[in-house]
């Protein structure tokens, strides 16, 4: 049945301009074989405003699996550069399984389970997996530590962003443009060291958090802590896999897929992502909200 974008109010159409809007920029950049370019990021800022857009016309359910194909792409990328075994199969076949178990853990809300699925019992499946596979030990310490490290990041991190979609497309949103925000405000002052980039990105959260509160409804007090918090994420996410990059080879002048494209475009969102949702979920009392969503 055709959506009636008559009965739909402008502010939800705002998610569907901007990602029109990107979508012809990364065609552009695509198709002029590299004239254009554009930053990692917005690429999967593309994804994530997709998945904005699929929640509020179509449903969440479809939705939240585009999350799943993020966090594999990028766990897929993660595994082709570390040093794993072919001793660690069972534990990468298990990583790769948490995915669709954390996802679906989501789409039905539930909570307690979600928080303790990826830090608890996979953290203890996964060396239990790979252990199976090297009964003789060389180098499974090392193998459950990558593994682990990997889920953390790239499936449990990530997830949160899904999770906030099931409350808030705005609040994904406003997440989304402020990381955006702060990433840009970096390119600006690259020159000019990291204070006056951590000051122009505090600039533009705060004006986010502040201007986004009719929609995304974060009373102000917290609007302007979050519009401090955000850079502060962002900078922290960005330095420390900035470091795990070099350690792994990477190059920042010669990123590409399957060679830490996926990493270094995902990298804003690691610390963030997270430690914004349960600020939000404290602070606007998810659990006494009625759901915008169905399960």
């Amino acid at each position: 049945m055709p959506i009636d974008f008559s009965q739909i109010g402008w502010e939800l159409l705002v998610p569907l301009m901007l990602l029109s809007i990107l979508g012809l920029g990364l065609a552009a950049s695509g198709l002029s074989r590299g004239r254009i370019t554009l930053p990692g990021y917005l690429s999967y800022f593309w994804i994530f405003l997709l998945i904005c857009v699929v929640t509020d016309f179509f449903s969440f359910a479809p939705a939240i699996w585009l999350m799943a194909f993020v966090s594999f792409r990028a766990l897929r990328e993660y595994f082709s550069l570390v040093d794993l075994r072919l001793e660690d199969r069972w534990g990468i076949l298990g990583a790769y399984l948490s995915i669709p178990f954390m996802i679906y853990l989501i789409q039905i809300d539930w909570y307690g389970f979600f928080i303790i699925s990826i830090p608890v019992y996979a953290f203890i499946i996964v060396p239990f997996l790979v252990t199976l596979g090297d009964s003789q030990g060389h180098g499974s310490l090392l193998s459950i530590g990558a593994i682990d490290f990997g889920l953390f990041f790239f499936v449990y991190c990530l997830g949160h962003i899904a999770y906030l979609a099931f409350f808030s497309t705005w609040l994904v949103l406003l997440l989304m443009l402020a990381v955006v925000g702060c990433n840009l405000a970096g390119a600006i002052t690259a020159r000019r060291g990291l204070i006056p980039g951590f000051v122009l990105s505090c600039l533009i959260s705060l004006a986010l958090t502040l201007g986004l509160r009719s929609w995304t409804l974060v009373p102000t007090g917290p609007a302007v802590f979050l519009g401090f918090l955000i850079p502060v994420l962002v900078h922290m996410g960005n330095y420390t896999v900035g470091v795990l990059e070099r350690d792994l080879g990477i190059s920042a002048a010669d990123l590409e897929p399957g060679r830490g494209h996926v990493l270094d475009s995902l990298k804003s969102y690691l610390f963030t992502a997270p430690i914004v949702f349960h600020y939000l979920r404290w602070t606007m009392k998810f659990g006494e909200m009625i759901h915008r969503h169905g399960n």
